[in-house]
Formats: C-alpha cells, structure tokens, sequence
C-alpha cells in the first residue's frame, strides 16, 4: 500500500485514473493493489450469500467492490462488500454513495490488515456505519460489530472454523441472516 503526503479531498480523488484502486483516509491517498485470488473468493462466497437473502426480501442494495463510499471530503473508502436499506436509497448516486452505508464488509489481506481491523474501523465507527463484519480468510474467521447506543462497536457475533468450531455467524441489521462459515471458507490456496 502506498501513501502520499499532500492533503487528497474528494474533487482531488475524481481526477485519478479509473483503472487503479484508491481510498482516501484522513485525507491521506492509498493506492490499494489487486486483491489475492482467495480474497476474492472468499467476497464472492460471501456476497452471493447476502445477496440472495436480500434479494428475497427486497431490504435494500448490496454491491461488491470497487464503490466509492464518500463518508466525507477527506475519506474516500471502498469496502469490499457494503449494503444500504431500502429506506436510505437516497445515499446513491452514480458516482458512489455519499454517506455510511448501513454494513459494510472488509475481507482481510496481509497488506491491508492494519488499516481494515483499526484504521477502518475506527472510521465506520465514526461515520456510523451500524454493522461491519471483518472477514479473515487466512483465520477462517468473521466479526460482525454493531453499533451500541453510545456510537460505539461492541461484537455481536463471531465465528471461525480453525479455533473454536463456531461454523455460524449473525447479522445484526439483515435480521434473519446467517451465515454458515463452511460455506465461505470452502476452499484454500497457496501463495507461489
């Protein structure tokens, strides 16, 4: 991941090319390479999952990544997964969405950890982004973290296959969802 040193807003960011992944995050720019093929997998597993389940209940959008998610001038962000309720369907635009989506998902990969589980975090937290799930392939494990009524992340759910055999996960704002963690980590790949 590298890093600039100039401050980067929003009308800034619209002038890079389309073809490279970029974020902002306090008004600092991240280009972000190419994910990993089991990154990958692992948002499609997951995304067909949500998406079927939303779909029959016709709550709301859910898109995988890249989306542009403007939560302000200075935080520019792409969550590898993000759902927004039909409710707040105002929020989307073409360019992206303009404000916090209502869950938001990152897949981990080594050179993201850092800022996904803390850095991101901390900003969907702030932003009040109510539920983001923290999937970790390498793990086999996901977090979902909602917002309590302090605007606080607490766990409401947690799961992963290799330490404690939990093969299931809940969403707390798509009622009824469940997720089966065999489901999503079917399958390992090596690096070369």
């Amino acid at each position: 991941m590298a890093t600039t040193t100039e401050l980067w807003t929003y009308d800034k960011y619209l002038t890079l090319d389309d073809d490279t992944r970029y974020e902002i995050i306090e008004g600092d720019l991240h280009m972000t390479p190419a994910p990993g093929f089991s990154h990958q997998y692992v948002i499609s597993k997951l995304f067909s999952i949500m998406e079927r389940r939303i779909d029959e209940n016709r709550e709301g959008y859910i898109v995988p990544a890249p989306t542009d998610v403007i939560l302000s001038d200075e935080n520019v962000v792409q969550p590898d997964i993000l759902f927004i309720a039909r409710g707040r369907r105002g929020v989307i635009k073409e360019r992206g969405v303009f404000g916090p989506p209502d869950l938001a998902v990152e897949i981990i990969s080594p050179s993201s950890h850092y800022r996904d589980v803390h850095v991101k975090k901390d900003l969907y937290e702030r932003f009040g982004v109510a539920e983001f799930w923290i999937v970790n392939p390498y793990m086999k494990s996901i977090e979902v973290l909602t917002l309590n009524s302090s605007g606080q992340y607490e766990l409401f759910s947690e799961g992963c296959l290799m330490a404690d055999g939990k093969e299931r996960v809940t969403s707390k704002v798509l009622a009824d969802l469940s997720v089966d963690l065999t489901e999503i980590f079917t399958e390992s790949f090596t690096e070369e």
